[in-house]
């Protein structure tokens, strides 16, 4: 199990929920009055609030304390156990582990029997087909690619297993091996009845029957469908052949009617099989993306290997082959030919059986399909084709809560969905839609936007390549998507009509001195500049300073955009400058769009020529040439360097102007602030979070100021700098930073700057201004 969510409810809770969770990947959720003595637990103020947090980001809850306080948090959230979350309980003791919800389809009596054993208690299972010792038919055949028909009475059929209601049961001949499987699963069920026809389900003496077959049978399933089961299986392969750029629908069309004649469920194909001449044919490839199943390609050397006499005379004898229908269908499929070649206009179709070679019981699970879905940025509209087919065809539909959310309309009752965790973890979530695909599954891993722009993809590919995937186990294919800066674009009007960069401001992958060189470099080039990820909570200093480097190279006129939430119910856009560009206005949800030196707005558009030649460009040197400044020491890429202040007063004051005289950017923290101070931060010269000072805030810094009059705070500012790699000054203890600053007079082009190394910055004042007295009175 994965993604799981310990809710506890007491200390002694606590303590287990902090055992259990140090060998299962999860998140633990304390009473917030027990958080600080786990820091790494987050809070909840009622059980019904972290119910409410977890339940569409998980795949299993684990509650520790009162079955009835847990019943109450999760009634009102339960809706189909296609889509419920495993729900376990706990005694704070860990004596008894009780399934509360999705005790087969969600794993929880699963989860329920690895707690007792991590616990030494006991599994509490009061599903009767555990207790006793009968299938979950809901999970017969799901490894072998089974599925079940719509309409299906499972719950029924469930029941009068249970009771020891007579049950009649009919399995195609032609599929001995999932015979086996069900006479192995059905073994325990005392009232199960095998018939040699499946007319024989019809009696009145079966209260319920399990039908299995990869037959149409509609007449038959149409009078048992309200007391059956009907278990749908893969076998079938599908050889075509046909000539030159045969569109897919020609070819779906030729598919459909050789399955119709037969009385075979298109449902049941498996694989589409073609010879390796016919490999690139798109009409090809886009039927067998259009199914959600894998495209064999038969080589030429197989095929020659081949008997001709054993097929039916084909035109591919020309190229010296038995044919390409026929042959490619049973070789694909290790199997009997089940429809002989059906001749159309322009293409041909056979249909061959898989048996026993690709479903004994001891095999290996077919190989599946993993579909990367981009869904775009919000609204369905925007969805492509593609994605909405992909979705269609997936058994299992995976995701971050918010995306599964914005496609639910589109999902269907008898599609598994797993929600995953909000945001981090990418590989997890990638390796569990890899492992659900190679389990022979149909697997749609959806995101937002286009799934290859800061997104899933990557992680993917680079999970199987950690594996050595050979390209087939499993098949995957990426559907491209409307990503957020092209919503945006489309919003705005042409912004990104010339050269285009996009860029993430999140450094917890990426180091911000790479971040600050691809900003840089882009300012300088004047690309168009599009950036993702821009502010959150925990990283609220790293656009001002990207605002900051473009304004290097740009003007203050340049056209800003900021698009929150683009084409969801709560968009918000806003067009400024970059002088007026507002970092505030941005967090995880916004892209901001930057014009380049040719952009213009029109009637609350935003556009960029698609060239040069009606706009003169100001030339951007590509290093910057820093004014003279009367500062005792010159730094020349100040605007490199982040600067921390802490302390709002005075002292900070002092600090604070030096930093804005060189060209530091400066944030400053302190829930107060001197009169100037205030006003600089209301000039945009500086950012002012005007708060405490809390760990975590020199994150990205590289100069810090310790300036509050808390010595002990000071204290903490310069240890955690040390850790940040930052220099630091502490300006009431000499000896606790890693620099001092001079007590500097400057007036009338004098500059006069006293140092005392920190060790007495009083008497290096009154030194300085000795010496500027001295100074000037010679010089009048």
């Amino acid at each position: 199990m994965t993604n799981i969510a310990i809710i506890a409810m007491t200390r002694a809770g606590v303590a287990l929920a902090q055992r259990i969770a140090a060998e299962l990947p999860a998140t633990v959720w304390v009473p917030a009055r027990f958080a600080m003595a786990v820091p790494a637990a987050r809070a909840y103020a009622t059980a019904a609030q972290a119910v409410q947090a977890v339940w569409t980001a998980t795949q299993a809850i684990v509650f520790i304390g009162s079955t009835g306080i847990a019943v109450r948090s999760i009634a009102p959230l339960l809706r189909n156990k296609t889509v419920d979350p495993a729900v376990v309980c706990l005694d704070e003791e860990g004596r008894f582990a009780v399934p509360l919800v999705g005790g087969h389809r969600a794993g929880a009596n699963e989860l329920a029997r690895r707690l007792a054993v991590m616990t030494g208690g006991q599994a509490v299972l009061t599903t009767a087909s555990d207790t006793q010792g009968l299938p979950a038919l809901d999970l017969i055949g799901r490894k072998r690619g089974w599925r079940i028909a719509a309409g299906s009475a499972i719950t029924h059929v469930m029941a009068c297993l249970v009771n020891g209601d007579p049950v009649g049961v009919w399995v195609d001949p032609d599929l001995p091996t999932a015979r086996e499987l069900l006479v192995t699963e059905l073994a325990a069920a005392p009232m199960v009845e095998w018939v040699s026809e499946p007319t024989e389900l019809t009696a009145e003496r079966f209260a319920a029957v399990i039908l299995v077959s990869h037959r149409r049978l509609d007449g038959l399933w149409a009078e048992l469908r309200d007391k059956g089961l009907r278990y749908v299986p893969p076998v079938l392969v599908v050889g075509i052949g046909c000539r030159r750029d045969v569109p897919v629908d020609e070819l779906t069309a030729a598919l459909a009617t050789t399955l119709a004649e037969a009385d075979l469920l298109p449902e049941c194909v498996a694989t589409i099989a073609t010879a390796e001449l016919k490999a690139t044919e798109p009409g090809i490839i886009a039927l067998a993306t259009q199914l959600g199943v894998p495209l064999a390609v038969i080589s030429t050397e197989q095929l020659h290997a081949l008997d001709p006499a054993a097929f039916s005379p084909s035109a591919a004898s020309r190229f010296e082959l038995p044919g390409v229908a026929e042959p490619c269908a049973v070789v694909a499929a290790h199997g009997p030919l089940l429809v002989p070649k059906r001749s159309f206009a322009r293409c041909t179709v056979a249909v061959a059986l898989q048996t026993s070679a690709v479903y004994p019981c001891d095999s290996p699970s077919p190989t599946g399909q993993l579909m990367l879905v981009s869904i775009g940025p919000g609204d369905l509209v925007h969805l492509t084709e593609a994605a909405r087919q992909a979705l269609i065809q997936a058994e299992v539909v995976t995701g971050y809560g918010r995306y599964i959310d914005l496609i639910r309309p589109l999902l269907r009752p008898d599609q598994e969905v797993i929600v995953t965790p909000a945001m981090g973890d990418e590989m997890g979530r990638a390796r569990a839609a890899i492992e659900l695909a190679r389990a022979g599954r149909r697997v749609a891993l959806v995101s937002s936007g286009d799934i290859g722009i800061y997104a899933m993809a990557a992680p993917v590919f680079e999970a199987l390549s950690a594996e050595g995937w050979n390209g087939r186990d499993p098949r995957v294919e990426v559907i491209p998507g409307v990503s957020a800066f092209q919503a945006l674009a489309a919003r705005l009007g042409a912004p990104v009509n010339h050269d285009l960069c996009l860029i993430s401001l999140s450094d917890l992958l990426t180091p911000w001195p790479l971040i600050e060189r691809r900003l840089r470099a882009a300012a300088q080039a004047d690309f168009v500049i599009a950036l993702y990820n821009p502010r959150s909570q925990g990283r609220n200093w790293q656009l001002a300073a990207a605002l900051a480097i473009v304004r290097e190279h740009r003007s203050p006129h340049t056209p800003v955009a900021f698009g929150r939430q683009v084409s969801r119910a709560d968009e918000q856009m806003t067009l400024t400058t970059l002088a007026e560009a507002d970092p505030a206005q941005a967090d995880m949800l916004t892209v901001v769009l930057i014009g380049n030196s040719q952009s213009f707005t029109l009637a609350g558009h935003l556009v960029t020529p698609r060239g040069y030649t009606s706009r003169a460009v100001a030339s951007t040197p590509v290093a910057t040439e820093v004014a003279t400044s009367e500062y005792p020491i010159v730094l020349t890429k100040p605007a490199q360097l982040p600067t921390v202040v802490v302390g709002g007063g005075p002292v900070g004051e002092r600090k604070v102007r030096s930093l804005l005289d060189a060209g530091f950017p400066v944030r400053l923290i302190s829930p107060t602030a001197t009169t100037q101070l205030a006003a600089w931060a209301s000039a945009g010269r500086l950012v002012w979070e005007q708060r405490e000072y809390r760990a975590g805030d020199l994150t990205g810094a590289r100069l810090v100021f310790a300036a509050t009059n808390d010595r002990t705070v000071n204290a903490r500012i310069a240890a955690a700098a040390s850790v940040a790699g930052a220099l630091c000054n502490v300006a009431d203890d000499p000896n606790g930073g890693d620099f001092h600053v001079p007590a500097v007079h400057r007036s009338g082009g004098l500059t006069v700057a006293v140092s005392s190394h920190g060790a007495a910055p009083s008497r290096a004042v009154a030194i300085r201004d000795a010496i500027a007295e001295w100074f000037m009175a010679k010089l009048t």
